[in-house]
């Protein structure tokens, strides 16, 4: 789904979103963050199936794209390594995030991305998509709370049912869903908060029968998060519209942050210690000057910056 002016409250529910991942790859958040970014991921998987086109020889061609920006970010990976870490033993596939841990940590993500639109062409191809598109959400859903994903999986197939929970959403305009969270904004604040609820609850009754409990990867959970971030950003865009816009302009340049910010973070590490506050202002830092490093490699290389935002060449 293409819109010809983009949509401020999206950019700024990315941006906030992305806060949370910078100040966990910071090394310096407290433990609780770690449960936000699962949201965070989890918005920005549901976005990409939201703006992913509806045939599959686009979704294709988008694929390639997104595949040629992860191999360049790839390269950039071995490069940094070169020059800043000589002496570590290099192996492909944790350069290009196919194992467990990448040296650029965002890079599962990209390829995961990758397979994920690859998922869909197919899908599309045998007349599952956007028929069947509900069937696939609701099956996926239940299979991430009935079971663990694997960490160790080359591709995570956990956050599927997101990204293909986004595409079935794309009948609904984005001024709609807007609409209905600015009209119904107390209500969705209740729901979250009773969703967050829910596993505490839930472990209360377990003690009280005798019954035993266990976490697991809740549906509900990545919604809530998801929506909370949403309407975050649908409120600074109606109440406080200048702070909004500066959010926004960071959520542009979202790939090239996400993909980007380790490398910036990477040389502070060694200084933490002697940081005054090293896991409050970093956050506040590296966003506004990786937005600023952006618009200046836009403006000197764009088909350079096309290429790294997976985008086509103007």
């Amino acid at each position: 789904m293409s819109t010809a002016r983009r949509a401020e409250w999206v950019d700024c529910a990315r941006a906030l979103a992305m806060f949370f991942i910078v100040w966990l790859h910071a090394n310096a958040a407290p433990g609780w963050v770690g449960k936000v970014v699962g949201g965070a991921i989890a918005l920005f998987f549901l976005l990409a199936g939201y703006f992913l086109p509806s045939a599959a020889g686009r979704v294709v061609e988008r694929t390639g794209r997104l595949a040629f920006a992860w191999g360049l970010w790839s390269l950039m990976s071995v490069l940094f390594l070169l020059v800043v870490k000589p002496y570590v033993d290099i192996t492909w596939q944790r350069v290009v995030g196919w194992g467990v841990a990448a040296y650029n940590t965002p890079l599962w993500f990209l390829k995961t991305l990758v397979a994920y639109q690859l998922v869909v062409a197919g899908l599309m191809v045998l007349r599952l998509l956007p028929r069947y598109a509900w069937v696939a959400v609701v099956f996926l859903a239940l299979c991430s709370y009935t079971t663990a994903p694997s960490q160790h999986l080359s591709v995570r197939f956990d956050y599927l049912w997101i990204f293909l929970l986004g595409f079935a959403a794309k009948q609904a305009p984005l001024e709609l869903v807007r609409e209905y969270m600015v009209r119904n904004k107390w209500i969705l604040l209740l729901v979250i908060v009773g969703v967050f609820a829910q596993p505490e609850c839930l472990e209360e009754y377990a003690e009280e029968l005798d019954v035993s409990w266990r976490h697991c990867n809740l549906p509900l959970k990545s919604l809530a998060f998801m929506a909370s971030f949403l309407l975050a950003g649908v409120l600074l865009d109606e109440y406080l519209p200048r702070v909004a816009d500066l959010f926004a302009r960071c959520g542009q340049w979202m790939l090239f942050i996400y993909a980007g910010h380790i490398y910036l973070l990477s040389p502070l590490y060694q200084h933490k210690g002697l940081s005054l506050c090293w896991n409050v202002w970093v956050p506040l830092v590296v966003l506004p000057v990786m937005v600023l490093l952006g618009w200046l490699l836009s403006r000197c290389f764009p088909r350079a910056m096309a290429c790294l935002l997976a985008q086509r060449w103007k």
